[in-house]
């Protein structure tokens, strides 16, 4: 059975756990690993793994475990393992979650487009198979990020 990434399709292959604290990584294209880390000792024929353990500094692991990546390794934040000031939510554009609330903030229920226009971005082309970490579109993290900016323009802060 052929794999969509989603560990939709089959059970067993996906269910690997970090090294170093042995929570279930999230599979990720190996092309994202590959460009967003100097190692040259990448197997790519391998299935790559993110670790979503906010707190573990590993990244990536491949599914034998012959390395686990730490953040240091990696030539970008990582969002979820990210304090908020370097919390990047659309990678191909390099829009952090602060520039995300000042676009809030200044317009009228801007939506994603509109906030990529506000910031000169919409230029840039989009490729989140390798530039987002979890090889996956920002669209949910967006929407997520323009609504945490809502609530915190409803509250005055």
């Amino acid at each position: 059975m052929e794999c969509n990434n989603e560990c939709t399709t089959c059970q067993t292959s996906c269910n690997k756990t970090c090294p170093i604290c042995e929570k279930t990584g999230l599979i990720v294209n190996s092309a994202t690993v590959l460009n967003l880390t100097n190692r040259t000792d990448l197997r790519l024929n391998n299935k790559h793994f993110i670790c979503t353990n906010p707190k573990c500094e590993c990244v990536y692991f491949d599914e034998e475990y012959t390395y686990a990546i730490k953040k240091e390794e990696v030539n970008v934040p990582i969002w979820f393992k990210s304090r908020i000031n370097n919390y990047l939510v659309c990678y191909c554009k390099k829009i952090y979650l602060t520039e995300i609330i000042d676009a809030v903030m200044k317009l009228n229920n801007p939506t994603k487009e509109e906030i990529i226009k506000y910031l000169g971005k919409e230029s840039i082309e989009q490729n989140c198979l390798v530039n987002n970490p979890i090889s996956k579109s920002c669209d949910k993290l967006f929407k997520n990020a323009i609504n945490y900016a809502k609530e915190l323009k409803e509250r005055g802060n």
